[in-house]
């Protein structure tokens, strides 16, 4: 599968928001994961996939349909946007917006929520690399960070999480 750049990110949400048909209010859709870092900080260089959802469940169906459409234009998987990392997202923290069009509202999630779903997730080495890069944009010692992601925390992930964090501070900014 071709890895997904910044640009063809891009290129990609700017099709979906053309796909997206009706006037009045745009459609809210939330990136996270990967493309969320590629987007906001250029983390990386590619990512796998777009790991979004809306922030109103009653334009999945019509998300998933233009996504479909944009897929078969640029020749992308079929998942290239999916709602796979939704269940990592406890509560709504709205962050910056990184696109925005008459049809399509794009943005993320806070940098403290982003990091409370890395540190849920915790599974390879480009969770560790993503959250380390969250943690460096969070100002604060390690209790006003904490404060930022703990609220956000899956509830049964808490201990995980917590022991992430605590290894992950005391590798970047000491105990």
């Amino acid at each position: 599968m071709e890895r997904l750049t910044r640009g063809r990110i891009v290129a990609a949400l700017r099709a979906l928001a053309s796909e997206i048909k009706g006037p009045g209010t745009p459609v809210e859709l939330i990136v996270v994961g990967g493309a969320a870092l590629v987007l906001l900080y250029d983390a990386r260089d590619t990512t796998k996939d777009v790991d979004a959802f809306s922030g109103d469940a009653a334009t999945a169906a019509q998300l998933r349909e233009a996504a479909g459409r944009v897929a078969d234009r640029f020749g992308l998987p079929n998942d290239w946007l999916n709602d796979a990392a939704r269940g990592y997202a406890h509560g709504l923290s709205r962050g910056p917006v990184l696109l925005e069009t008459p049809s399509l509202v794009v943005r993320t999630l806070t940098p403290g929520q982003l990091l409370a779903m890395k540190l849920c997730a915790w599974r390879d080495d480009v969770d560790v690399s993503d959250a380390r890069l969250l943690l460096s944009k969070m100002p604060g010692d390690r209790d006003a960070v904490w404060l930022a992601v703990a609220p956000h925390l899956l509830p049964g992930r808490e201990l995980k999480a917590s022991y992430a964090f605590a290894d992950l501070w005391e590798a970047d900014r000491g105990a």
